[in-house]
Parts: C-alpha cells; sequence; structure tokens
C-alpha cells in the first residue's frame, strides 16, 4: 500500500502513452457537421477501442489497468453520445448490444496472490460502474449487471522469471503500463539479486542495479520487432550514477528508443503511510516504432 498510485500519477502514465491521441481522435469527429458521418466514424472510434490491449506486468492491487479501463469507457460512452446525437431510444437493447470496451481487454501479473483477487475485484467494480453510466446514457431500464461473469486476465506469478508471452502474446499487445517494485540495490533479497544477475548478465557493477530495472530487460525482450509502446514509472536513481551505464547501455544494444519522459518528482499516493520517494516516468519502444515528436515533461507536467 505504500505505492499505491494516485489517479494523477496514473494519468501522467497512460495520457502522453495513448490517452491524449485518443481525446484528440474523438475531438476531431465532433467537428464534422454532418450527423450520418459523425455516427460512422464514432462507430469506427469505438470499435478501435474495443481492439486495443493493455498489459500490465506489475499490477499489484490494479490501479493502473483499472484507471485504464475507466477511461477507456469514458470515452466510449462519449462515442455512443455521437451516435446516438443524445436522443432517448425507444429500444436500447442490452449493454452487450452497445457496450464493445472490455476488461478482458486489459492484462496483469502480479506475485501477491491476495492483490490478484483485489485486482480482480477492482476491474469488475469498475466495470459494473461504467455498465450503469451507459445505462443513465442511453435512458435504459432494467440491465442485468449480476452477476458479473467476465474472465479478467490476472496472471499470478513472478513477471521476472515468467514469459510474458505465456500471459498476452507480444503479437496481441498495444500497450504496456506499470509502476514496478521500488527496490534498492541494497535491499534485494538474494533471490532478487539472481534475478537481475540472470536477466543482465555477468557484467561488473550489476550488484548495483535497482530491482526496477528487470522489468525493462523484460520489456525490450517482449516488444523486440513489435509497435508495442511502453511507460514505466522508476525510481530516478536508474538514470544517476553507475547504473546509467549499465542499464541503457543494455537497452539501447536492443534497439530501444525513448519517446517521452517525465523529469524527476516526488512521489504522490494516496495510501495512509505514504512512500517517500523521487521517481521518473519513461515512455519507451522498439526504435522501429518511435515517436518522432519526442516529449519531455518537467515536474510540474508541463512539455519542454
Amino acid at each position: 500500500g505504500m505505492h499505491y498510485t494516485s489517479v494523477e500519477n496514473i494519468h501522467k502514465v497512460i495520457d502522453p502513452l495513448f490517452l491524449n491521441d485518443l481525446k484528440q481522435e474523438l475531438e476531431d469527429i465532433k467537428k464534422y457537421k454532418n450527423q450520418a458521418t459523425i455516427k460512422a466514424k464514432a462507430l469506427v472510434f469505438q470499435d478501435k477501442l474495443s481492439k486495443l490491449t493493455f498489459f500490465d506486468p506489475a499490477c499489484g492491487s490494479g490501479n493502473f489497468l483499472t484507471e485504464t479501463f475507466l477511461s477507456l469507457r469514458r470515452l466510449e460512452n462519449e462515442a455512443i453520445r455521437l451516435e446516438t446525437n443524445g436522443e432517448s431510444l425507444l429500444d436500447v437493447g442490452q449493454s452487450s448490444d452497445w457496450i464493445k470496451v472490455s476488461i478482458k481487454q486489459f492484462y496483469g501479473i502480479e506475485i501477491n496472490d491476495f492483490a490478484v483477487s483485489v485486482a480482480k475485484t477492482a476491474m469488475w467494480i469498475a466495470e459494473d460502474q461504467m455498465m450503469k453510466e451507459t445505462q443513465d446514457l442511453l435512458y435504459a431500464q432494467n440491465w442485468d449487471f449480476l452477476p458479473l461473469k467476465t474472465y479478467v486476465n490476472i496472471h499470478e506469478g513472478d513477471a521476472l522469471k515468467m514469459d510474458w508471452n505465456t500471459v498476452l502474446g507480444n503479437y496481441a499487445c498495444h500497450y504496456i503500463i506499470s509502476n514496478p517494485p521500488f527496490v534498492g540495490a541494497r535491499l534485494q533479497t538474494k533471490e532478487q539479486k539472481d534475478e537481475i544477475k540472470k536477466l543482465f548478465g555477468k557484467k561488473k557493477g550489476v550488484g548495483n542495479i535497482d530491482y526496477v530495472a528487470g522489468w525493462y530487460i523484460k520489456a525490450a525482450n517482449y516488444i523486440k520487432n513489435t509497435g508495442i509502446q511502453c511507460a514505466f514509472v522508476s525510481t530516478n536513481s536508474i538514470i544517476q550514477g553507475e547504473q546509467t551505464s549499465l542499464i541503457w547501455e543494455n537497452l539501447l544494444k536492443q534497439d530501444i528508443t525513448i519517446n517521452f519522459a517525465y523529469q524527476t518528482f516526488k512521489w504522490g499516493s494516496e495510501a495512509k503511510n505514504k512512500a517517500h520517494v523521487h521517481v521518473v516516468i519513461i515512455g519507451f519502444s522498439d526504435y522501429h516504432h518511435e515517436n518522432k515528436n519526442k516529449i519531455l515533461y518537467s515536474s510540474n507536467g508541463t512539455s519542454k
């Protein structure tokens, strides 16, 4: 709970990664004058939303996945509003006739079994919440919300030992979003140190690498020769001192390119026992699919 992520900080990750572009796409649809054109394009946009997949390989209690789902469903509801032109419909059918975005598009790995249960429950609650919002939007009545039967793709396991393709094949993944564990080199268990050494190989100084760096290496292998876009929250130590060359030399050799980043800022949390750490956010991809409009954000969120 120390690192329970605030909604504000989740959006520092997902907004520049994909959400800003999707919001702009929706705004562009609204500019058309012809209602038939607006409806047609809104339907295509909604279909696009329903095909996107999101993966958090250190999902904890599901904060990133839940907020991303809510954000996508709000966009979908806006698209539905354009499709209906805000009118009350006599026969709106069931939710399955209108709602295309599903929690089945969201995948996660978490090592703690209780957190896995919490994440699944959070996704079901979010699904129920957004179904009700769509129902109100359509002036619908008597939709069957319960029991919630949707399968939730949250898997229990050690992400640094697992093949991520067993959870979601990289050919089917669009975005990776995560806030991997904040464990400094001096605080790692022997097992954690062994995991990092196995991932980075026998290099001088590898024992000084923070645990979060393991997710970067795993992601680099997973996204190779794909269009997957990634964004991780990390302690700012991975861009300072000895770790910089140890981590980034390895990543750059694997053709990783940085698309956007947040400079160091103090971690904000909604947890009771707040973590006192300073972090960066780094968005990256395979260099074949880099974002040409690279953006560096200052600690207060303004772009440079």
